[in-house]
């Protein structure tokens, strides 16, 4: 109880810290412009534009015991023994990983489907300045998670596929805020 109840906390100041709006009277600005991309590019199927443009995307990384973010120093842990626990551990992260690139690329998949008729610069904005920021955010968090050894694996498996599948509540509220900022400023 006492471990849903922090978890409710956390999720809420997560929530609280990085409430996005959606909303903008404007098209965001891309850094990307045509002339990055390859000119073989819009040749290519849709639901791979995403995936081949965002080049740095530091949520897709692999999760593993002891590595530091790059990105906020607040969940930078000082390496720690984790010999009691190591060969759970080491199977945990390879297990989140791959649960967590699954969900990254489902998350694309149906963000491309969704928002096909909406204008893809906007698109593209939106899920880079807004949706991306958020998930390196949460991977930055699993990989704190994993790297605090003050609790069982269990309990960290536990706790991550808490987070895991409240992302995967919130995208579903981030695409239907998109599609309606999306109509509300004729992006479509």
């Amino acid at each position: 109880m006492k471990t849903l109840v922090l978890n409710v906390i956390f999720v809420l100041l997560l929530v609280w810290k990085y409430n996005y709006s959606f909303g903008a009277n404007t098209p965001m600005n891309s850094p990307m412009g045509t002339q990055n991309m390859s000119q073989d590019l819009p040749k290519q199927r849709f639901e791979r534009i995403m995936a081949e443009t965002l080049v740095n995307q530091p949520y897709t990384e692999d999760f593993a015991i002891g590595i530091r973010t790059k990105q906020n120093s607040l969940y930078n842990t000082e390496p720690e023994d984790t010999s009691a626990y190591s060969d759970e551990l080491r199977e945990l992260c390879t297990k989140i990983s791959s649960i967590w690139k699954d969900s990254v690329e489902d998350m694309e998949k149906e963000y491309n489907e969704k928002t096909q008729q909406v204008e893809k610069s906007w698109r593209e904005g939106i899920w880079k300045n807004k949706w991306a920021k958020y998930l390196e955010h949460v991977h930055n968090t699993i990989q704190k998670k994993l790297n605090d050894l003050s609790n069982t694996p269990h309990d960290t498996e536990v706790n991550i596929a808490f987070m895991v599948s409240y992302v995967c509540y919130v995208f579903a509220v981030f695409i239907e805020e998109v599609i309606e900022d999306a109509k509300r400023l004729a992006k479509m």
